[in-house]
Parts: C-alpha cells; sequence; structure tokens
C-alpha cells in the first residue's frame, strides 16, 4: 500500500445502492470544492470553477463522483438561535424495560428531539433537545420525555454556551 501524499485523504463511502463503495481518495481540489460549498452551498458551478482556476466540467465532474461516493451532500441546515431556539440541553437516558433502539426510535419523532444516539456506557442513549424559553424545556424533559414507556432516568444538562458545531460532519 503506497504512502498518502499530502493532502489527499483516503475514505470509504456508501455506493446509493447501500453497499460499501470502492476505497475513496479526495485530494486537494475536492478539499477545496468541499470548503467553498460550505461557505455558500447554493454557489454555482461556474463561480466555483472561476474561483478555482480550473473549468466547469472538472468541478461539475468532481462534484457528482463525491455525491455519488456519498461522501458529500449539499444540504441547508437550519440556524437554531435564528428560529428561536435558545436552550440546548445535551440529555443522557436510561432504558428499562424496553430496548434501547425503540425508546430511541419513539424519541427521534419529537420534533425538538434533534439528534438520538444509541451509546454504551452510563447512559444506553444520548440525545439533544432544543427549547425557546426554559419552561418549555422543562416541559419536554418532564411531561414528555420522562413518560415514554422504558425511559428509566433522565441526565439533562443545559448548554450555557455553545463554543463548537461542526456541522459538516451531520447529517449522518
Amino acid at each position: 500500500m503506497r504512502a498518502e501524499a499530502k493532502g489527499e485523504r483516503r475514505g470509504r463511502g456508501k455506493a446509493q445502492n447501500g453497499r460499501e463503495a470502492a476505497e475513496f481518495e479526495t485530494d486537494d481540489m475536492d478539499e477545496r470544492i468541499i470548503a467553498a460549498l460550505r461557505q455558500n452551498g447554493r454557489i454555482a458551478n461556474r463561480d466555483l470553477a472561476r474561483d478555482m482556476g480550473v473549468n466547469e466540467a472538472t468541478v461539475r465532474t468532481r462534484l457528482r463522483r463525491l455525491e455519488e461516493a456519498n461522501m458529500l451532500r449539499v444540504v441547508a441546515m437550519r440556524d437554531l438561535s435564528a428560529m428561536g431556539f435558545e436552550y440546548l440541553a445535551p440529555v443522557g437516558v436510561q432504558v428499562k424495560g424496553r430496548a434501547a433502539t425503540a425508546v430511541g426510535e419513539e424519541l427521534a419523532r419529537l420534533e425538538r428531539v434533534i439528534t438520538v444516539n444509541v451509546a454504551i456506557g452510563t447512559h444506553d442513549l444520548e440525545i439533544q433537545v432544543v427549547s425557546s424559553s426554559l419552561a418549555e424545556m422543562e416541559e419536554l424533559l418532564t411531561n414528555v420525555i420522562a413518560k415514554i414507556d422504558g425511559v428509566e432516568r433522565l441526565f439533562p444538562s443545559l448548554a450555557l454556551k455553545v463554543l463548537k458545531y461542526n456541522p459538516e460532519w451531520a447529517p449522518l
């Protein structure tokens, strides 16, 4: 196996049919395209090509290759603060009497629950909840989430200030 060149990144994407794709390498140009799309997901291929000093066909081909390997997806992301969600709470959930996955699937259907992860460790599930007020957060935690069948105990925290949130790795 050859050593990776500087700036080259390896990954294994999933093909559109869900099967594992062949090993895929991104280079500096791919990373520059991705970085530009992080800044402006609506930039035209023509403008992106001009900014990068390449022709539009090169950008189009590379984007198609990244998308087909499921290494890149351009999506709209909500700005939670701009939408009025001033409170973010990471919550550990202990489950009893029901499969953690089943409880997690039910939690995932709640609009204000923005992430659900099955975990190993102290908590069976780790979730994130958003709300527009502390009263709404209290209602969600005590009268909605805590009442779901299988939820034994909640371990909520309240994010006072989000210092880093890296949306480039989401959604999964």
